[in-house]
């Protein structure tokens, strides 16, 4: 069964608290973010360890890659670092050594089947057969043309609320699908980052009271 797609624009940790089966996805229009997950590896790599997660090429052309290659790929928006970059007709796949229920990465240059272009990127999480593309980012409010100087095309895209998975594919019918892993909380830290705004929020109100109190 395919997991229901909701798209929130406030505080993650709020969706959390929707029906339990349901994957949010969040989108960032991304002008800055340079995540180091890539960090180390080799330029053209495509069979490799980060920490315990295993990257390998399922078919066809991907690697690391850094800077801009014409007709080839496209440094996303921002991101000096290397990062992954997967071919038309191709399939990239991690498999994590410790199970996860959310993914968050920079998703640069969108391709979304928009302007009559035919290229498209989705990835896949061995979940409820989950999957995501660059056209439901576009129905979500990215740009969906392969633009890397495009904040709406440069999208850090966090999915959470999934059940616990380890592998994730990721395609492209063209080139390309560049990306990057970012760090995500759990649904536990979202919450004790929950408290904590909370416990601010109160402070605050308390210095308020008592100011006002004193000024009486």
């Amino acid at each position: 069964m395919r997991k229901t797609l909701l798209v929130t624009t406030g505080l993650a940790w709020l969706a959390l608290t929707g029906a339990a089966g349901a994957a949010t996805v969040t989108l960032t229009p991304e002008t800055a973010l340079s995540p180091n997950y890539f960090v180390g590896q080799s330029v053209g790599s495509n069979t490799f360890t980060v920490g315990t997660d295993k990257w390998s090429l399922v078919s066809g052309t991907a690697g690391i890659r850094t800077g801009t290659t014409p007709q080839f790929s496209a440094d996303p928006l921002g991101d000096t670092l290397p990062y992954m970059s997967v071919e038309g007709g191709s399939t990239e796949q991690v498999v994590f050594g410790k199970a996860r229920t959310s993914l968050s990465l920079y998703w640069g240059s969108i391709d979304g089947n928009q302007g009559g272009d035919d290229n498209n990127n989705s990835l896949s999480i061995s979940v409820d057969g989950y999957t995501l593309t660059g056209a439901d980012l576009v129905a979500l409010g990215a740009s969906g043309r392969g633009d890397e100087g495009s904040p709406a095309g440069n999208q850090l895209v966090t999915i959470s609320g999934l059940g616990a998975f380890t592998t994730v594919t990721f395609t492209s019918t063209r080139n390309a699908f560049e990306f990057s892993l970012a760090s995500v909380p759990e649904p536990s830290t979202w919450a004790m980052m929950a408290l904590g705004f909370a416990g601010l929020g109160y402070a605050a109100f308390r210095r308020n009271t008592k100011g006002r109190a004193l000024a009486i």
